[in-house]
């Protein structure tokens, strides 16, 4: 996916993020929080686009910051880069799963070097 295309999906999914966030209000132990949705609002615009501003999330970058209670932390201190802390914890953890997921950084398959797999995105080619 391309410059345009990425920004469209990333908006479509910011305002899906909204309609859901809206219907669960009212839910007494409050939404899951979805990290491919926070994601799509708060960080994708700087990474996924043509001419990002921020730098390509690959697996190597996120396995070099540890584990996911370590990324979180990182995260939590460092994004969004123009206000980093404003996202509740819920939030930067949900990323921060979500990140090492689709980059093939968490469950049983993710153990040792990150070399061989794929390209950083989750995919493998």
């Amino acid at each position: 996916m391309k410059g345009r295309a990425r920004v469209v999906v990333a908006l479509v999914l910011a305002g899906a993020a909204v309609s859901a966030t809206a219907l669960l209000a009212g839910c007494s132990d409050g939404p899951e929080i979805d990290g491919a949705l926070v994601y799509a609002q708060r960080c994708a615009f700087c990474h996924d686009v043509e001419g990002q501003v921020g730098a390509e999330i690959t697996a190597t970058t996120l396995a070099s910051r540890g584990d996911e209670e370590t990324l979180t932390r990182y995260l939590r201190l460092a994004m969004p880069y123009e206000a980093p802390g404003t996202m509740t914890n819920e939030e930067y953890r949900a990323t921060a799963r979500y990140l090492l997921e689709t980059r093939g950084l968490a469950g049983e398959g993710a153990a040792g070097s990150v070399a061989g797999r794929g390209n950083g995105t989750g995919e493998n080619r």
